[in-house]
């Protein structure tokens, strides 16, 4: 997993960038979420920021995300009734085990360009993501023990 290295300024100046208030929370959730490619719900974001920053409300992270997402600096989409935010913008589709719920991202590179299905034409499309289901290796290999 790709590490960077994210200073409060750099943060700042990238909310600047993008027209939007630099304020702590912010400042917090942008740092964590671009440390490191990671996917995350706001419900997850706020459990692991708020040890660090016990003022943090849940509130506080979902507009943040959603603000986030709507300038391009991080992208989110829908999995299992729960909006996911990803910190990685490129074009990449995700593996999801079945057993723990580890969501990995695909490097683009082993993956053909996705193309929108003929049948719905008709629907204006915002973006899409393909989620591949299955074991991750460490439940694979788990499984493989008991059976």
């Amino acid at each position: 997993m790709e590490h960077r290295i994210w200073s409060e300024s750099i943060a700042s100046a990238l909310l600047r960038k993008h027209g939007l208030r630099v304020t702590s929370p912010r400042v917090a959730i942008s740092m964590k979420l671009l440390e490191q490619h990671c996917h995350y719900t706001a419900q997850q974001l706020h459990a692991e920021l708020v040890r660090l920053h016990p003022a943090l409300s849940p509130n506080t992270v979902y507009l943040t995300l959603n603000q986030l997402a709507s300038v391009g600096v991080i992208s989110s989409f829908r999995l299992s009734g729960n909006t996911i935010f990803d910190s990685n913008t490129t074009t990449h589709d995700h593996a999801l085990c079945r057993e723990c719920g580890r969501l990995e991202d695909l490097p683009s590179e082993t993956l053909d360009a996705p193309t929108s299905p003929a049948c719905i034409k008709e629907w204006v499309l915002e973006g899409g993501t393909r989620i591949w289901s299955g074991f991750c290796p460490i439940c694979n290999d788990e499984a493989d023990k008991t059976a």
